[in-house]
This record gives structure tokens, C-alpha cells and sequence, in this order.
């Protein structure tokens, strides 16, 4: 079974997906961190977005995830794909056919050994488009650079919540507007804006979906 769980940048779909994920017993696949992996290998290869040679870049990286980490070539990089340097690389590397085509079938490797929880930007639509469930998280450009700010902040990095706000405006806008794989919410999906919501009660409203698919009361 495939739970895709898509929406924009800071709507909550971590935390909601492992959440989910660990309630259900599934494997939780965070597709925005193999985009976060492929802009921080690029980066450090001295890669641009229009480098001849991607797709094969792409597909020769050793991405993958080890408990609620993610490992690049043997080196977990969780603690280095979260700043928004990396954040604005991976929506620039994500708009490109190239890359997009190079880590499709890894999704989908990892989607079809056991039941997931899968989140992304275009999971629904593209990835795993007969998903038996389907949400699109959202929540206010407002509420999502509130929430970055508090984690950088808890994180003891700095923040400017203002500088946040825009670069998240931004990246919504190149999301969507993309070419390849936009990100939108699949027809067949339900919308869950979670501005006024809290995390438990996203998680409740997904497990009520799950639990109607499978035909049982939620657990």
C-alpha cells in the first residue's frame, strides 16, 4: 500500500509522513531528501543545472536511507541537506527532465519492496499515480516560514523570517511552475490545509483515509 502525501515546502509533510509511517508500520520514503542529495553531490562536483552528463550523474550516486537518515556514497548527510542553500539548489535541480528521469525509478523501487509512506512534490501525480491514498498538505506561505524560522531557530542557526517568507514564495512559485512534474494536487487527492491545524490532527485525518481504504477502523 502507498500513502502520497504531496504539498509545498514547510506544510508538514516530514513530520506528518513519519508520524504516519511509524502508526502503520511503514517504510517512510522522504523524496525531497534523494533531491536534496543530488543538489549537495552536484554542488560539491561543481555541477550546474545545464552540466552535459546528468542523468548519468544522477543515476551513478548511492543514495540511501538508513532509519530516519539519508546516506550519499556512504556518508550521511542529513545534518547538511537542510539549509536553504540546498533547498534552493534542489528546486533547480528538481526542474530538470534529466534528473527527475534518474531518480524515478529509485522511488519507485523502494515504493514497490513494502507498504509506504511516500512525500514529495509530485508523488500523486507522477510517481505513484495509483497510490490508494493521496493527500496534498498545505498550509499558509505565512504559517510554513513561521515553522522554518522556529526550527532554524531551535536549532541555533539564524533566521530571518522575512528573508524566509520570500524564499519560500519563491520556491512554491518554481514548483509549480515547472515544466516537468509541477507540483499540483492530483485530482484524485485529499486536500488537508494545515494553517489551523496541529500535527496530530493532520496524522488523525490520514489514518481515518488509510483506514477507509483498508476497510477497518483506525488504529
Amino acid at each position: 500500500m502507498i500513502i502520497a502525501i504531496d504539498g509545498p515546502a514547510g506544510a508538514g509533510k516530514t513530520t506528518v509522513s513519519e508520524r504516519v509511517a511509524d502508526r502503520l508500520g511503514f517504510i517512510r520514503l522522504d523524496t525531497g531528501a534523494l533531491y536534496r542529495a543530488v543538489a549537495l553531490a552536484a554542488l560539491r562536483a561543481g555541477l550546474q543545472v545545464d552540466s552535459p552528463g546528468l542523468k548519468g550523474f544522477v543515476e551513478q550516486l548511492d543514495i540511501k536511507f538508513e532509519g530516519g537518515d539519508v546516506c550519499l556514497n556512504g556518508e550521511n548527510i542529513a545534518g547538511l541537506i537542510r539549509t536553504p542553500d540546498i533547498s534552493s539548489a534542489a528546486s533547480a535541480f528538481s526542474a530538470r527532465p534529466e534528473v527527475r528521469a534518474g531518480l524515478l525509478e529509485l522511488q519507485r523501487s523502494i515504493g514497490r519492496r513494502q507498504d509506504a509512506v511516500v512525500d514529495g512534490r509530485d508523488i500523486g501525480t507522477v510517481v505513484f499515480p495509483d497510490a490508494e491514498v493521496k493527500v496534498y498538505l498545505t498550509a499558509s506561505v505565512e504559517e510554513r516560514a513561521r515553522r522554518r524560522w522556529a526550527e532554524l531557530k531551535a536549532r541555533g542557526e539564524p533566521a530571518d523570517l522575512a528573508g524566509i517568507e520570500q524564499s519560500i514564495s519563491a520556491r512554491d512559485q518554481a514548483d509549480m511552475g515547472r515544466d516537468v512534474a509541477p507540483l499540483k494536487q492530483a485530482d484524485d487527492a485529499t486536500r488537508l490545509d494545515s494553517t489551523q491545524l496541529s500535527i496530530d490532527d493532520v496524522v488523525a485525518a490520514i489514518m481515518r483515509l488509510t483506514a477507509a481504504e483498508q476497510g477497518k477502523p483506525p488504529h
